[in-house]
């Protein structure tokens, strides 16, 4: 503890803990935000989600706007150094980079630096490894918890323990904020995998879910400040090199309340269902106009000359009623 908080009412026994006032914790150092009302300086956090719902992606895009200072989802964001470990899949990163360039027509940050060594969160001397390389960075990213702890029983409260105690050490030594990504438990999907311990370590947990056939995240519960509403998001394709990779967009217009009314003819009826399907029980990223019209058409009970166009105007008309939205490049997603 900093000489300046020492209290005056310290007792003379110097094996005694030293005690404070209210008037004397009322100086100390307040709650302060990297990220507005999400992430705080100087703590842990976790991204969490089932497997392919896009929490790495949302991560990066995370990463990139603490470096570049940018808002995130309408928050406004402190600029700062960060570090992220793409310890699960290095080799995806430098595609997943170029898309991010590609599409936002800017330079990489500054501030943005890329770690692929195997971690072991449970060594202490990976710990020691890792403070010496984030002393002066303000945010480490570890993607995921199972890669940079690979020998750990996630279930085992000692070995969980160990792997919390180093975590806890690089942020009081560096004042570095520590944000994981890590998978959801197999008995359901808004709880994090492993001993409880881990979960109620973190500051800040991190939901990711799909909701309106996209995926979306939410703050379900924090240390210092209040759970969020559902942010949605779509993982853009853009094309890098010989193949596409994805960025994470946001989506201004949230999912309407559930329409008491249901689509007017059994062929919107059709490619309403399509879409859903498509979206949420095929588990796709994304859905565009084309396929959802090639894929309606073929359920389409008419003769087979005229059930495209019936898709056609059925999603026309699905668009029009506000069932379903059409962005400018053709990205549809459900708002009911």
């Amino acid at each position: 503890m900093s000489e300046v908080y020492q209290s005056r009412t310290q007792t003379a026994r110097s094996a005694g803990y030293v005690l404070y006032t209210a008037e004397e914790v009322a100086q100390w150092p307040r709650v302060s935000w990297l990220v507005d009302n999400i992430i705080q300086k100087q703590s842990s956090a976790v991204i969490y989600g089932e497997s392919r719902i896009g929490k790495s992606f949302l991560a990066l895009d995370l990463a990139y706007k603490l470096a570049h200072g940018e808002s995130w989802f309408g928050y406004q964001v402190q600029a700062c150094k960060v570090i992220f470990c793409a310890a699960e899949s290095p080799s995806g990163l430098p595609d997943r980079l170029d898309a991010i360039k590609n599409l936002h027509g800017q330079a990489h940050p500054e501030h943005l630096c890329f770690l692929r060594t195997q971690l072991d969160l449970s060594d202490p001397a990976h710990i020691q490894r890792v403070i010496d390389t984030v002393n002066g960075f303000d945010v480490l990213f570890i993607d995921t918890l199972n890669a940079a702890a690979p020998e750990i029983d996630e279930n085992s409260a000692k070995e969980m323990g160990a792997v919390l105690q180093g975590v806890r050490r690089i942020i009081d030594e560096t004042g570095c904020t520590v944000i994981f990504v890590h998978h959801c438990g197999w008995s359901g999907h808004d709880r994090l995998r492993g001993h409880s311990s881990f979960s109620a370590a973190m500051d800040t947990r991190i939901l990711v879910t799909r909701d309106g056939g996209h995926p979306s995240w939410r703050v379900k519960g924090q240390r210092e400040g209040a759970d969020t509403e559902a942010h949605r998001y779509v993982l853009r394709q853009v094309a890098v090199s010989t193949r596409n990779s994805c960025v994470v967009e946001a989506l201004t217009a949230k999912p309407a309340a559930k329409l008491l009314v249901q689509p007017r003819s059994n062929n919107q009826k059709v490619v309403l269902d399509t879409a859903k399907w498509l979206l949420i029980e095929a588990g796709r990223d994304s859905l565009d106009i084309e396929t959802l019209v090639s894929e309606s058409a073929k359920k389409i009970d008419t003769d087979s000359r005229h059930q495209r166009q019936r898709a056609e105007e059925a999603a026309d008309s699905l668009r029009k009623a506000g069932f379903i939205r059409v962005d400018e490049s053709g990205d549809v997603s459900i708002i009911c």
